[in-house]
Order: C-alpha cells, then structure tokens, then sequence
C-alpha cells in the first residue's frame, strides 16, 4: 500500500486535532480560563487564593471579596509568599481578563499547578453584580 503525501497530511492532521482536544491547554498558551460563575462556585467549594494583579489604587477602589492585591510588576518578587498557598487553587485576575493570563503564566512556570485566570476580569465581576469589597486608606 502505497502513502502519498496528502495521505500522511491527512494522518498528522487528524493525530494533531485529537491531541488539541485532549489537551486544550496546549491551544491557550497553558492558561485555563474560569467564567466568573464557575470561580465562585470554585470559591464557595473550596479554599482558594484569590489573586488581583491590578494596581493598588485601582484594588482599593473596588476588589473580589478575600482577594489579595499583587501587581502583574511585583509578583515574581512575591513568588516565596504564595508558595506556602501551593496546594490551593489560585484564581487570578485583573481588570478585563489580559493581564491575568500573563500572570498566570509566571505563576505556572513557577510550578504552582492549580492556577486560573478568571474570563473577564473584574469588570465582568461587575457586570454579573456580584459583591466588591473596598480597602479603606
């Protein structure tokens, strides 16, 4: 039986496309992303960290409830503080949900292995009106 060229395409395409939905990881860079309402389901099932990588002034201004403010610049200086969080889940995120997943990223090279960046950021936490906490300075 004789392969052509197109026949081994077709084969490496089909092998790829299984692989991609198998591990849809590989297709976001190693960034999972969590709807806002499967992160508070998460939140209320079990101890989470939940990280805002936004400026200070802007946390102060409004953050998810128990979140923890480490900006995207200060958090590979903040790496050891979270390391004794390992084994929980950590929920990151920012103001629209493209900072979080660099974030994310840092964190999983790092070798924490339960880390998500929540879609939408904290401007979808608004828009689903769910609870904001403030920082009185």
């Amino acid at each position: 039986m004789d392969l052509s060229l197109n026949d081994y395409l077709l084969v490496f395409i089909i092998i790829t496309s299984g692989l991609l939905l198998l591990f849809p990881q590989a297709l976001s860079g190693g960034v999972i992303r969590i709807k806002v309402e499967n992160a508070v389901l998460l939140m209320n099932r079990e101890a989470c960290v939940i990280i805002d990588v936004r400026d200070e002034k802007k946390f102060n201004v409004g953050h998810i409830p128990n979140a923890i403010n480490i900006s995207l610049l200060n958090l590979p200086e903040s790496i050891d503080r979270l390391k004794r969080e390992s084994k929980k889940t950590i929920l990151v995120y920012c103001g629209s949900g493209n900072s979080s997943g660099r974030a994310m990223r840092i964190l999983s090279q790092k070798g924490f292995k339960s880390v998500m960046s929540i879609e939408g950021g904290f401007s979808e936490w608004i828009k689903l009106q769910l609870p904001v906490s403030e920082k009185n300075v």
